[in-house]
């Protein structure tokens, strides 16, 4: 556990060179203490929502790797994946993963992983991309660079 660090926000964003086409992800978790840790990568053939869901689920999942269980504040410019994780995704269980007129839920797969990874102690936060916020823009700087083919200088911290 990730129990000498505090986080205090965790940011997602995700990125795709042509939508359908190569697609990057990029993860940011920051620390009270000021130290970071970020994670990202690549998917030769993915859609722009795809990685904007694989952001969060890396998030989802250091935060299970790391036992870590306190409240947290997880952005992501993507409406569609906090509106589809705090809302919709309720009624598309009950349904079958159907959405309210009946047709198949997109992403399905990626929607049952982050459910099955969410947590109550997660607070999701919609923030506007592309407007200055350093923790949107980091995420989006390593979802970009993934998304050509280029590898990111990502600061990693040493985790159990």
């Amino acid at each position: 556990m990730v129990d000498r660090l505090k986080i205090q926000s965790i940011y997602t964003d995700g990125a795709c060179s042509g939508n359908p086409g190569p697609g990057g992800w990029g993860t940011v978790v920051y620390f009270a203490d000021g130290s970071v840790h970020e994670m990202g990568g690549a998917k030769a053939h993915t859609t722009n929502n795809q990685m904007e869901m694989q952001a969060a689920i890396a998030a989802l999942q250091f935060l299970k790797d790391t036992g870590y269980t306190d409240s947290i504040e997880l952005y992501t410019d993507s409406e569609y994946v906090k509106n589809g994780i705090t809302q919709w995704i309720h009624g598309w269980k009950k349904k079958g993963w159907k959405t309210s007129t009946g047709k198949a839920v997109l992403n399905p797969d990626l929607w049952q992983q982050m459910d099955a990874l969410n947590s109550p102690n997660v607070q999701w936060r919609y923030v506007r991309g592309h407007t200055g916020n350093v923790g949107n823009e980091r995420c989006d700087a390593i979802a970009r660079a993934f998304s050509i083919g280029k590898m990111p200088n990502l600061k990693q911290l040493s985790l159990p």
